[in-house]
């Protein structure tokens, strides 16, 4: 019988693709900035992005003024919410707000509803979303919190103003609870989960410049017990000393 050659797997040794560290070290730099300036540049960028493309204005200082004249609390999170902490204000698609369940989620709604009554909202579990009629995608969440930590996020906000206006965004460790908690939820998009890793890595990143507000780890292991009873503090405590170590921090999900 002819004899059949065996296929022999060849391992070949992966090698690193060449690039300048020093450019690569310039383009990961974060910026020192205030929660005003940061905010700001977020919803600049937002605008651009939206003009550019040809979509429905969705005006940021519009939605805090229309919250403001009715006097309901809320705390600007999402991309606006985290980008002092991050250093690296992003255009977004949407405006995140938060507010406390029952009355003041309902009063909110209302005044989005009267703002932009062309919207179409739709009601979610936590959420009350507002889509542009024909798309897909909301431009305006106003949510309610569904998680404890997200409780503390109402609770322990950070105060700012700007040009008259005043602002809430979340305090650096519930931002970064918060990120953990998106991260576990096994229905979340897994490229939105990869998001949440990098939002997660950048804000301890920028934690560690100079300048910049340190994380309160005994306050985050607490939080993170919050997201995940009996494990999450550790949890979150090493995904942290995995950002540390240049890591993209991962759970066992």
């Amino acid at each position: 019988m002819p004899r059949t050659k065996e296929k022999v797997a060849v391992k070949t040794k992966r090698f690193a693709t060449a690039s300048d560290p020093e450019w690569e070290a310039m383009k990961a730099r974060c910026r020192n900035l205030l929660p005003a300036d940061a905010v700001r540049e977020c919803a600049s960028l937002s605008a651009l992005y939206r003009r550019r493309f040809g979509m429905p204005e969705i005006d940021l200082t519009k939605i805090v003024k229309a919250l403001q004249a009715k006097k309901i609390p809320f705390v600007l999170t999402g991309a606006h919410g985290i980008a002092s902490w991050t250093g690296r204000p992003r255009s977004t698609h949407d405006v995140d707000i938060l507010v406390r369940a029952g009355r003041n989620h309902q009063r909110a709604v209302k005044a989005i509803q009267a703002l932009y009554p062309d919207l179409e909202m739709r009601l979610f579990t936590g959420v009350a979303a507002f889509f542009v009629p024909g798309e897909r995608e909301s431009v305006i969440d106003v949510t309610y919190p569904h998680r404890l930590d997200i409780e503390q996020t109402l609770e322990t906000a950070i105060w700012f103003e700007d040009k008259g206006l005043e602002f809430r965004i979340p305090a650096l460790e519930t931002a970064l609870a918060n990120k953990y908690g998106a991260m576990l939820a096994l229905t979340r998009d897994f490229v939105k989960r990869g998001q949440d890793a990098i939002d997660f890595a950048s804000m301890v990143r920028h934690s560690m410049d100079e300048g910049r507000e340190p994380i309160d780890l005994e306050r985050l292991a607490e939080l993170g017990e919050l997201v995940w009873a009996g494990g999450g503090g550790q949890e979150i405590l090493g995904m942290v000393e995995q950002a540390k170590a240049g890591k993209v921090p991962t759970v066992d999900a």
